[in-house]
């Protein structure tokens, strides 16, 4: 300022006992009648809400942005996936295990199956990932998971537990939880690389008096007071620049040679999907330290016993499949034919209307798709539900069954079947739904 004559302005970040602090100093010189500088003025501004509103918008509107395009590419990617999937397995399922084609086509089916891990995860951050929630104790899912965990892991770096004791029940989804935990340890194991470390994975108890934006950075959703249960995965590796942890969560950003970074952008959708909270710290050289805070649940879980379905099946039945991907309507036809069920077919909603009215007393089941152009799968749904209120419909979607069958009624609506699925999983909820 005392060299140029012109105001200078500079921001702080300070750590204070309730979060972060950011001041903005702003030092203006003080001119004397012949233009000389004969003293200054310095100015601080508490500027903390402005930037967290201001870097709160810039987040919002960039997962808006890029929750879209990777629904969308998972969605369309579920599709193929499903044709792939299905039509592979009915090709293991004509090969006996000594052909040499059957070795091959078992890998086409795990290849399918990793592919399809990967649209799971790019949904998960879009937030339309497939939940089940119910009471869950977190305890016992790491205690079930730790060898499976530890198996993962290099063999230099040692997995330390320290799991609170009467640990209340969180509602989530298992599966979901069980992947945020998967991917936290592996990133921790590759932040330790080759040299011996340590990764430890805590539980707490943790109660907010007060709303709290401590961990709303990255969801943006800021917690409200109540009891809370705290999953802490710590690491001693080489830790991240804040530059690093700005971008840690965004899809496809890595810092490793192999990787597609959708891990960590995973575990931001479903913390944002059970309506948690996260933090990240670390420090270059230090380690990192991640800390989610998970809604006590209010309910008590139970045991629910699995009902086996009756082996007996009608001889004859007829499914109305309306999908707009020629693919997978001739995987489901397929599929179909190899059960002995009759199957028509519609590329979209009009077409699969025009046949339901015309062959409704014969139709068993409607398979029907939700995203379609021209004709959605809910007006398709509205249009066959007010021609047959008898009608029995079975929604499949990539998105979550939450979001997909929000606002269909049920019954007519009976079932929901998650793209992409497994020949065995598909046969298996039809007759259910049959």
């Amino acid at each position: 300022m005392l060299q140029t004559g012109q105001p200078i302005s500079r921001e702080f970040k300070y750590n204070v006992p309730y979060g972060e602090l950011e001041i903005e100093f702003v030092t203006n010189p003080v001119l004397n009648i012949k233009g000389e500088i004969v003293s200054f003025v310095i100015t601080a501004r508490d500027i903390t809400e402005r930037r967290q509103t201001i870097r709160a918008m810039h987040r919002a509107q960039k997962m808006e942005s890029l929750g879209v395009l990777a629904g969308g590419i998972a969605h369309d990617f579920n599709n193929l996936l499903v044709a792939m999937l299905s039509q592979a397995s009915l090709a293991q399922v004509h090969l006996d295990e000594s052909q040499p084609a059957y070795e091959h086509v078992s890998k086409m089916v795990q290849a399918a199956e990793q592919a399809a891990t990967l649209t799971r995860q790019l949904l998960a951050y879009s937030g339309g990932g497939q939940f089940t929630i119910q009471p869950l104790h977190l305890n016992k899912l790491i205690d079930e998971s730790v060898e499976l965990l530890r198996v993962a892991l290099p063999k230099q770096v040692e997995l330390q537990l320290d799991l609170a004791a009467d640990l209340p029940h969180i509602d989530a989804d298992v599966a979901q939880i069980q992947q945020v935990l998967m991917n936290l340890i592996i990133n921790a194991a590759e932040a330790v690389g080759e040299q011996p470390g340590t990764i430890w994975i805590s539980t707490a108890v943790h109660h907010l008096a007060a709303p709290d934006d401590h961990y709303a950075r990255y969801t943006d959703e800021v917690l409200q007071p109540g009891n809370y249960v705290k999953l802490s995965v710590s690491d001693t590796g080489q830790g991240m620049d804040d530059e690093t942890i700005a971008k840690i969560f965004d899809p496809f950003f890595t810092t490793k040679f192999t990787g597609r970074g959708l891990g960590l952008a995973a575990v931001l959708g479903i913390i944002r999907g059970h309506n948690s909270g996260l933090h990240v710290s670390s420090k270059s050289g230090v380690g990192t330290k991640f800390e989610l805070l998970f809604p006590a649940s209010l309910e008590i879980a139970e045991i629910i016993e699995e009902s086996h379905m009756s082996e007996t099946k009608v001889e004859k039945r007829l499914v109305l499949v309306i999908d707009d991907e020629k693919a997978v309507r001739e995987a489901i036809f397929d599929i179909l034919e190899l059960e002995g069920i009759d199957v028509l077919t519609a590329a979209n909603g009009e077409a699969g209307i025009e046949i339901y009215q015309a062959r409704s007393k014969e139709i068993d089941l409607v398979l029907l798709d939700l995203s379609m152009p021209g004709k959605s799968g809910y007006e398709t749904f509205q249009e066959l539900q007010a021609f047959d209120p008898d009608v029995r419909i079975m929604l499949s979607s990539g998105y979550s069954e939450a979001d997909a069958t929000r606002g269909f009624d049920s019954p007519p609506l009976v079932g929901f079947l998650q793209k992409p699925y497994r020949l065995e999983n598909f046969i298996q909820q039809l007759w259910e739904c049959l």
